[in-house]
């Protein structure tokens, strides 16, 4: 099992359930009153904590780095599309923190740059999230780990080594409060190269981190893949999160509404119950069914003391409340002491000799 650390007041890994994250990002489009009506969704949707990005085009990119995911200008520049979402300013994610934490939501963010990760470590984050495009940042992953509080980083176009030494580096800063969201640095996901095998993979391989998702398929009614890989045992989940799918821009498409959210999260709630114990052992709920469904040795017609038993006395029928069908070998040959009548059980009082030894 792995360990466990909390963010806020909510312990996350181990036996905790899933933390949920939903991803607003920018899809607030720089909108204040759009961003807490995200947050109020999020909250009423069941997810634990609400996220946004906080990045200056200016600091982010190059003026001429070319665009990487689908768009219908793909000559255009990332600083182009960065720069229409980069508004907000300290003053405003103050108030959307703010207002987070009067609605009950945890407020995080990902942070692209050094000054920002120092006012928003002031403003007082509880855990920090690195965008997999900056795992190998390490003026960044440093800044964010000195803090001492969690830090999330995704997983997305890496390798096992990058993986290891980005850990590595956040433990040598003095840090080992590490989640790592396994993610597909792709917009959108194909669902048929999510690999949520590699959960499992990357639990094996760092056994003292947290590992969960980042999500960025393109989600079906049910939300199937975040609830996936919480059965293959992700302890986090990451999901883009927008009011409305068909609003302009690349998240959007790839997010979930505030229905989508509350059905992901019911979902996530309910295969954790169904993922239960480990351990293999009858459960008080099978004990009835046990005993009533199995079979046990019963006479095949009518018996009468004195008779050596033979196979074609017995037969095996419910309920199993007598002899386990087991013990048939210990049971054929011995000899009858009373008489026992067709379809009733054959005990070990019916018959000579001692029970078998337990």
């Amino acid at each position: 099992m792995s360990r466990q650390l909390t963010i806020g007041d909510r312990p996350v890994g181990g036996a905790a359930p899933t933390y949920i994250i939903a991803e607003a990002g920018v899809n607030h489009g720089c909108d204040l009153g759009l961003a807490k009506a995200m947050i109020e969704e999020a909250h009423a949707g069941g997810a634990d904590a609400i996220k946004f990005q906080t990045y200056n085009a200016d600091t982010l990119t190059t003026r001429w780095a070319p665009r990487y995911w689908d768009n219908p200008e793909p000559s255009g520049t990332q600083y182009a599309i960065f720069k229409d979402c980069d508004d907000f300013v300290r003053a405003d994610y103050e108030k959307l923190f703010a207002h987070a934490h009067e609605v009950g939501i945890e407020w995080l963010t990902t942070p692209f740059d050094l000054e920002s990760v120092g006012w928003l470590a002031e403003m007082g984050m509880a855990a920090w999230k690195i965008a997999s495009a900056d795992l190998t940042n390490w003026p960044l992953l440093r800044a964010v780990a000195s803090h001492g509080n969690p830090v999330m980083v995704s997983s997305g176009g890496s390798t096992m080594d990058e993986l290891r030494a980005t850990v590595d580096e956040i433990k040598r800063v003095g840090n080992d409060q590490i989640i790592l969201l396994h993610c597909i640095l792709c917009y959108p996901s194909p669902d048929d190269q999510m690999n949520l095998r590699c959960i499992p993979t990357l639990q094996a391989e760092l056994p003292d981190v947290i590992i969960g998702l980042s999500d960025h398929s393109v989600p079906d009614p049910s939300v199937t893949v975040p609830t996936a890989a919480v059965a293959v045992g992700a302890k986090v989940i990451e999901k883009h999160f927008t009011l409305d799918r068909s609003s302009d821009g690349d998240d959007h498409r790839l997010s979930v509404d505030p229905p989508m959210l509350a059905t992901m999260v019911e979902n996530i709630r309910r295969a954790e119950a169904a993922l239960g114990s480990d351990e293999v052992r009858m459960l008080d709920c099978e004990v009835r069914a046990h005993d009533f469904a199995r079979r046990s040795i019963v006479a095949a017609r009518d018996l009468k003391s004195g008779e050596a038993l033979t196979a074609d006395h017995l037969i095996m029928k419910r309920p199993g409340t007598g002899v386990c069908p087991t013990l048939i070998d210990a049971m054929i040959g011995r000899t009858m002491v009373r008489d026992v009548a067709e379809d009733q059980l054959v005990t070990w009082d019916d018959v000579d000799g001692d029970p078998p030894q337990a």
